[in-house]
């Protein structure tokens, strides 16, 4: 299948959660960490970069608190490009914040500890759903943390997916914000009510989803749903499913600071080079490349590399 290079930007809107992420300056257990580096995070943002890096447009659908860490979300954000036109400041609730344990109790993996209940993020209802801009969208996307975090969240992607023309969804789950047995559920619920363009997910989520490992056979359960299915496999890499097609791509050794965001790097990059008229399987390749990049580093947004970054990774590769 050959996809010709469009001659203008498409846009991509995200609707989700914007946290502030503080992250680990030593690893082990955080009892023992004294020092933290902040950053700007959350899935659907990160999306939103990884998008505009490769040369298209995002704008996302959210809330801050009134709070120096929602302003510091916005004006980053908007220092990267997105539109942030559509992000509420909720002076009723904070900004969420999280922070990032690396490399303990396993090696080369993070994990989230999380003081949202309550945000500002987890209030985004259908009110905040402007008609004319998720209709101004090429795509609007969106995952299953946003499911997740509240009522009101959940019902904000059903409008802005019953609006949209074409559709991208991130299985995304997190068990810290609700039970497997609640994800499978939802996210089942999500897939019946809307066909995706888009589907990326991961072994794990799989396993919860449709309770298979084996990404043909997931792929297989999930055909139904989406055109497309990117199925995430973490350092090995992942594979892309299309037109009754299959397609993997491997992933590369390098040294792990911290894997956060390292998906969201791999599915922004991959929308948007498909929208630049990138091959599917280059822009997987290239996908690659963006989320091996963004595990080298502390933050999720600032080490995503541009088109001409991932070639000039590549060319130094084939050495």
């Amino acid at each position: 299948m050959v996809f010709y290079k469009l001659l203008f930007m498409v846009k991509l809107v995200t609707l989700g959660e914007i946290l502030i992420e503080f992250n680990s300056l030593t690893p082990g257990p955080l009892r023992h960490v004294n020092y933290f580096e902040k950053h700007v995070a959350g899935s659907e943002a990160n999306y939103c970069v990884a998008f505009i890096k490769q040369g298209n447009e995002c704008g996302i659908i959210a809330r801050v608190g009134d709070d120096e860490f929602g302003y510091n979300a916005i004006e980053w954000l908007r220092g990267q490009g997105v539109d942030v036109s559509h992000i509420k400041i909720d002076p009723t609730a904070p900004t969420g914040i999280f922070f990032i344990q690396r490399h303990y109790p396993v090696p080369y993996k993070s994990d989230s500890i999380y003081y949202r209940k309550g945000s500002a993020g987890s209030k985004l209802s259908p009110e905040d759903v402007d008609e004319n801009f998720i209709k101004s969208a090429t795509l609007v996307h969106s995952t299953g943390i946003t499911l997740a975090i509240s009522t009101t969240a959940k019902e904000a992607v059903y409008k802005a997916f019953e609006l949209a023309s074409t559709r991208s969804f991130d299985t995304n789950i997190r068990l810290k914000l609700w039970s497997a047995e609640e994800a499978k559920k939802e996210i089942l619920k999500l897939l019946s009510m809307y066909h995706l363009k888009f589907l990326i997910t991961d072994i794990d989520d799989s396993k919860i989803i449709v309770g298979e490992s084996d990404p043909d056979k997931v792929s297989k359960e999930l055909s139904n749903y989406a055109e497309i299915i990117v199925m995430k496999l973490g350092p090995k890499g992942a594979i892309v499913y299309y037109d009754g097609k299959k397609y993997y791509s491997s992933g590369y050794q390098v040294l792990v600071e911290d894997v956060t965001g390292a998906g969201d790097a791999l599915g922004g990059t991959f929308l948007s080079l498909y929208y630049k008229g990138f091959e599917i399987e280059k822009a997987l390749d290239y996908a690659i490349v963006a989320s091996t990049l963004n595990v080298m580093i502390r933050g999720d947004q600032e080490n995503l590399p541009t088109t001409k970054d991932i070639e000039m990774f590549l060319r130094d590769m084939k050495k």
